[in-house]
């Protein structure tokens, strides 16, 4: 639970209009903003009977006082803070004020009560709420928000934000309270790494909030890099959402078609299946016959597309990679075959098909299974004739291409059930590859998960930390229901949090790979949470609670949990001891560093 703060009305107050005034109070993992009168008195503490009321176990019954001066020369907008006699005392600027003496301050200044931080601004938006949660949470919601959208048909985008130098959650939660309010969600990916997942937005809205978002980010001089993944075009799972945002944080990630091939072709390792599957790809790839790829969501259905195109004839001529459940229904038919002029409202012109474009190539049908009857019709007129013909055109255009599918889906079933074109099914199975699970393909796990270290430290630049023992048999013993794709996730997000020579456990996402430190809601820390000493406040158990997952979200580093929280790290240190916090040797799943 984040630290509560409520704000207390006044009736008497004038109403707050656009041009108004809030305070904007935030406590280390969460945010809200709370509109104020323009002139009067705040009081601020732990009491109920203050206007703004702060459970911090730091913060005294009456801690502060904020006045909104009318009566100064200054006029109405003079801002004055004053300590009330606090037992922790009230910083500005740093600096713990004199009890009783009023002081000065400005729009944006910030007033510090233990953890929490209080700062007037002019209003800009409503008033909102946030919360930084972890990634072990987000992930849980995204995986909701994909199984929501496969039974109602929604839609959302997934951000993930780099910044390019260290802001304090200080910092960051006013640039967030304007620019990312709830419903959407926050959480931290990593040091300095974060995601977004941002709720029933269309792609100009999404596009814009981003773009204000950044340029937020770099009035206070962080740049930021942004990728993006929007459901159902970038893909329908959590894992193919993340792995697609993060592969637009590197762009050079997918230019090396190697790359692409050892992904699927990694090393002699290779159990008897993968071998046979193979030999049938490289047969299959200097043929001009279609493929059908079957497989579960993850096993690289795609990456085997690509490598039956790098190994064909065609490999000099275009590869084209469309999500058949990403493409608008009502749009499909324009976008794969093309228009011709008037053809339809909004037709202002001609335009190429997608299929027209590939020609000479490749064209990769992925969750071909998704595509509506009406659209099956003319894409099996397109395997039979080898003819595209534009919506309104009489005349078709010959067309060059080769045809590759994929599925997780029965098409066979599906055709008994008449949800899938039988003829269509026949066409485009002409050889079918059936990938299997990673979890049936164990020895693969210790090549591709090196594999995946060498190539995203390659991309940026660095030297790629070892992978120990005890890390390769944690992932060795995982299920991986996210296959392949699920493997890399883990593996990016490691090096990301591994700032040493050596990925080590606590680098991995040991609520869900650990049996016994799952939960339904949200996830646990690998922080040991031991019980906590009986004599502690619901205050002081909230703060507990806030600096397991700070510590959580570091990997162990007190010295950045200690930042994360805007906490002192003497202080941070003194309260682990304090509020029961287990301290691991170093090294262990729960280490705890020096910082």
């Amino acid at each position: 639970m984040p630290t509560r703060s409520t704000f207390i009305e006044d009736a008497d107050a004038p109403p707050v209009d656009g041009k108004g005034l809030h305070v904007l109070v935030m406590s280390p993992d969460s945010f809200n903003t709370y509109p104020l009168s323009t002139v009067g008195l705040v009081t601020i503490g732990r009491s109920a009977k203050s206007k703004i009321v702060v459970d911090d176990p730091l913060a005294s019954r009456d801690h502060a006082v904020l006045h909104i001066a009318s009566d100064r020369p200054e006029g109405a907008g003079t801002f004055f803070v004053e300590d009330s006699g606090s037992a922790n005392g009230t910083r500005v600027r740093d600096t713990v004020i004199e009890a009783g003496k009023r002081v000065p301050i400005a729009p944006g200044e910030a007033i510090t009560i233990g953890s929490t931080v209080l700062m007037v601004q002019h209003n800009r938006t409503g008033v909102s709420h946030q919360r930084l949660w972890t990634h072990a949470y987000f992930e849980t919601r995204l995986e909701a928000e994909c199984g929501r959208g496969d039974s109602s048909g929604g839609r959302f985008t997934l951000c993930r934000l780099r910044l390019e130098r260290p802001l304090p959650w200080t910092k960051l939660a006013p640039v967030l309270a304007s620019h990312v309010p709830a419903p959407n969600v926050f959480a931290a990916y990593g040091p300095n790494e974060y995601e977004i997942l941002l709720i029933e937005k269309a792609d100009e809205d999404t596009a814009a909030l981003v773009e204000r978002l950044r340029g937020a980010l770099a009035e206070v001089n962080v740049p930021a890099v942004v990728g993006l993944a929007t459901y159902p075009r970038d893909g329908r799972t959590a894992d193919a959402l993340l792995a697609r945002a993060n592969a637009r944080l590197r762009p050079t990630s997918e230019r090396d078609s190697s790359k692409v091939m050892a992904a699927v072709v990694p090393s002699p390792e290779h159990g008897p299946v993968m071998q046979r599957l193979q030999a049938l790809a490289r047969r299959a790839a200097g043929s001009t016959i279609n493929v059908l790829v079957l497989g579960e969501t993850g096993v690289g259905k795609e990456v085997m597309a690509k490598t039956l195109h790098h190994l064909s004839p065609r490999a000099d001529k275009p590869f084209l990679a469309l999500n058949c459940a990403g493409l608008a229904e009502s749009l499909i038919e324009s976008e794969l075959f093309g228009h011709e002029r008037g053809a339809f409202t909004g037709a202002v012109g001609t335009k190429q098909g997608l299929l027209e474009t590939a020609d000479g190539g490749t064209v990769f049908l992925d969750e071909v299974g998704e595509l509506p009857i009406t659209v099956q019709v003319k894409l099996l007129r397109v395997l039979e004739t080898r003819e595209v013909t534009r919506v309104g055109a009489v005349k078709g255009k010959v067309i060059d291409v080769r045809f590759v599918s994929a599925t997780n889906r029965d098409l066979e079933d599906e055709a008994l059930k008449n949800t899938f074109r039988r003829d269509l099914f026949f066409r485009l199975n002409g050889i079918s590859l059936a990938i299997p699970p990673l979890r049936e393909r164990l020895s693969e796990i210790r090549p591709l998960a090196s594999q995946f270290v060498d190539q995203i430290c390659r991309d940026s630049g660095r030297r790629p930390p070892m992978l120990g023992d005890e890390v390769l048999e944690l992932l060795e013993g995982y299920s991986w229901p996210g296959n392949i794709r699920e493997l890399k996730n883990v593996i990016e997000r490691a090096l990301v949090l591994c700032d040493g020579t050596e990925i080590l456990p606590e680098h991995l996402p040991l609520e869900k790979m650990l049996p016994d430190q799952a939960t339904q809601t949200e996830p646990t820390s690998p922080i040991a949470r031991d019980t906590p000493p009986a004599a502690l406040s619901e205050a002081e158990l909230e703060e507990r609670k806030r600096m397991i997952d700070a510590l959580a979200t570091c990997v162990g580093n007190q010295t950045k949990a200690a930042a994360l929280l805007g906490m002192p790290r003497r202080t941070f240190v003194s309260k682990l001891d304090r509020y029961g916090i287990p301290r691991p040797q170093k090294g262990g799943p729960g280490r705890v560093d020096a910082g």
